[in-house]
């Protein structure tokens, strides 16, 4: 049976993790204009984690716990619903998911929710992928006013103006936001008034250690983590410039290529202190050896967020044997 609704608001995002301003921006959309539904898309693990490598620590909630606040909150409201189209791809796109629910109900008028911060980003879906001639936005605005001037100036937005429904942002929704959450459990604060009362219950108890920092590039100030690193090490009676060659000239051998590269990178920094003492004031970091080359069995493809990252495992390995000495 073909599933039925008139109108079904979209919030994309995060949510890492969904407060309590994402509950009342939903529910006031759909208050507002009477929707029979309302739908939280949370964005993949892949696309988090990019959005997050550059912050430290990265607090990056899993898939799996997003989903499950996000179902907290639509406990609230039986009109609420999370939709898990965008989980798993490595580059979701909002154009892409809002025609795959449109599919799912044909006869709905859909409309996504939009902070008036983002509408350079509804200049940029609607000039490429003409997403106002299929679907509708509401537009959040602390001014209305200044909102309207950009609309009638914009040569992309004037003429689908009236698919723009403009909305007053909600009471108690400014200054609450996923980071300051964030901010406030690495500082040991509560937030339990940023969040919806399911949502708490699921937050609470995640502390500082729950997110380690992160070394995600062997470059710049770690560069020396990295195989190429030019040093002087001498390994099976040759001498080489770095890790990488001796690796190079051993791998012909019948040993095993993961047990070769530990050995070789474990010569590198016995052999070089300095190194060594580099190396052990990474403490406690996570050590991914991270790229842009689609390389995934030393490192990991920092655009899709899959590798092994055997290289990282054995830098932490012999970091960790060392401080037991």
């Amino acid at each position: 049976m073909k599933k039925v609704a008139k109108r079904i608001i979209v919030m994309g995002g995060s949510f890492n993790p969904p407060t309590s301003a994402h509950y009342k921006l939903m529910l006031a959309a759909v208050d507002a204009l009477g929707a029979d539904m309302g739908f939280f898309v949370p964005v993949s693990d892949a696309y988090l984690k990019r959005k997050m490598k550059n912050t430290h620590p990265p607090v990056v909630l899993s898939e799996e716990m997003r989903v499950k606040m996000l179902q907290a909150i639509c406990a609230e409201d039986k009109r609420l619903n999370v939709c898990t189209k965008e989980l798993g791809l490595i580059a979701p796109g909002t154009t892409d998911t809002m025609i795959a629910l449109q599919k799912d109900y044909p006869d709905a008028e859909l409309y996504f929710v939009l902070g008036a911060d983002k509408l350079t980003l509804l200049v940029h879906l609607t000039e490429k992928r003409a997403f106002l001639d299929y679907f509708k936005v509401v537009l959040y605005s602390r001014n209305e006013d200044n909102v309207d001037e950009f609309l009638n100036g914009n040569e992309i937005l004037s003429p689908y103006k009236e698919r723009i429904v403009v909305l007053p942002q909600p009471d108690g929704t400014e200054g609450v936001s996923s980071s300051k959450v964030r901010d406030r459990m690495l500082s040991g604060e509560s937030s339990e008034e940023l969040l919806c009362p399911g949502v708490w219950e699921l937050f609470k108890d995640f502390t500082p250690a729950n997110f380690p920092d992160v070394i995600n590039r062997f470059s710049d100030e770690y560069a020396f983590l990295a195989n190429s690193f030019k040093c002087r090490m001498t390994w099976q009676g040759q001498q080489f410039r770095c890790a990488g060659d001796a690796y190079k000239f051993s791998r012909d051998s019948d040993t095993d290529d993961l047990e070769i590269m530990a050995s070789v990178v474990e010569a590198k920094f016995e052999q070089n202190p300095d190194l060594k003492k580099k190396l052990a004031d990474t403490r406690v970091q996570i050590l991914i050896n991270g790229n842009g080359k689609k390389e995934t069995y030393w490192g990991v493809d920092l655009y899709s967020w899959e590798g092994e990252n055997h290289l990282g495992k054995i830098l932490m390995t012999i970091r960790d044997k060392e401080e037991l000495r």
